[in-house]
């Protein structure tokens, strides 16, 4: 069934890829729900940490480990921005690794006024998505999965509404070395606070691998992003600015086969895995780097750091990722294992 699913979304999707028609709504879920993804440089859909949060980012990761794990994750955003997020998973017999999250972000408190700054009211603004998961085998080494989203998004009297699928495989092949391919937000608008009416969310198309050494702890991984979207640099400002004057013509030409270019789609991760309790984590985001680094002062903007220890029945994880040269987002995540709590002697009394 779920073969027949993922077939039939491949067919309509060269149609999903060109169509812009309804813009770049429900931008919020790029944030990165998993603490270990954030610590990777973002997204890492190659590299499988064992964290339950990673299933929203590749439905593919497979693993048995994750049966009854459930998580909650906090991330201390830009400004006065917050979100959490629950995460749970669980086996399911003869179908695969069922799970789901759901994610809160709040932005504040605003104050409205009038023309002549009279404070009228305080209002929030949030947002919320709710996704399902579905990950199965499709062979020793391969494993396939597809995530439901439900988003939601509240902004001041308006409410807006949309859905949307993730497709994601993963493969794991010999001496380490993994790969995964998600085709995220498949999906429609269905209610716009504006009142555009139903529209097709902008699909992406992302591509990762990694290698974990047999003789070192080390896994190191890069990740290309937005594939449907080759010219990048056309979206950010300093990108445009970079054109050509034909001297002869006059003519001004911005030339999009670059190595700049190149660039904006790729995401570096190594991590440092001494031990199945304990890990530190770092990626470098190239784009992000381009695109939000002052050119005077880029200091450390793209480059993101992450731990995560084990102690008993608890999995830790913190990172931290640069955004701007005085800002930082931080994320925290607390893991456990339903599993671990059953002790032999509950296991006997059902």
């Amino acid at each position: 069934m779920i073969k027949n699913i993922v077939f039939s979304i491949l067919l309509l999707l060269p149609l999903t890829l060109t169509s812009q028609s309804a813009g770049k709504y429900f931008a919020f879920g790029e944030i990165p729900t998993s603490v270990s993804s954030a610590a990777l440089g973002g997204s890492q859909i190659s590299s499988n940490s064992g964290d339950v949060n990673q299933l929203s980012i590749n439905p593919a990761f497979l693993d048995s480990t994750l049966d009854k794990s459930v998580s909650l994750a906090y991330l201390d955003y830009l400004t006065d921005i917050k979100q959490t997020t629950l995460s749970y998973a669980q086996m399911w017999k003869g179908k695969g690794l069922a799970s789901g999250y759901f994610r809160y972000l709040d932005y504040g408190t605003f104050i409205e006024t009038d023309e002549f700054g009279t404070e009228l009211k305080e209002f929030k603004v949030s947002e919320y998505e709710f996704g399902l998961t579905l990950t199965r085998s499709y062979s020793k080494r391969l494993s396939y999965g597809v995530t439901l989203k439900n988003y939601f998004s509240g902004l001041y009297n308006s409410f807006s509404y949309g859905f949307a699928l993730n497709l994601g495989g993963y493969y794991q092949g010999n001496q380490g070395f993994t790969a995964g391919v998600t085709i995220d937000d498949l999906g429609l608008k269905v209610i716009d606070a504006n009142g555009d009416g139903v529209g097709i969310l902008p699909a992406t198309v992302n591509v990762g691998i990694s290698k974990k050494f047999n003789k070192a702890p080390i896994r190191f991984g890069v990740q290309f992003n937005h594939l449907e979207h080759w010219d990048l640099a056309s979206l950010d400002a300093d990108g445009r600015s970079k054109v050509e004057i034909d001297a002869l013509a006059g003519d001004s030409k911005r030339k999009v086969v670059t190595l700049d270019n190149l660039a904006r789609h790729m995401t570096f991760s190594v991590a440092v895995e001494p031990s199945e309790k304990f890990a530190i984590m770092s990626g470098f985001n190239v784009r992000r780097r381009l695109e939000l680094a002052a050119s005077q002062r880029p200091a450390l903007v793209g480059f993101s750091l992450g731990v995560q220890f084990k102690i008993k029945r608890f999995n830790f994880q913190y990172a931290v990722s640069s955004y701007h040269i005085n800002s930082a987002s931080n994320h925290l995540a607390l893991t456990t294992n339903l599993n671990q709590w059953y002790t032999k002697k509950n296991l006997n009394l059902k």
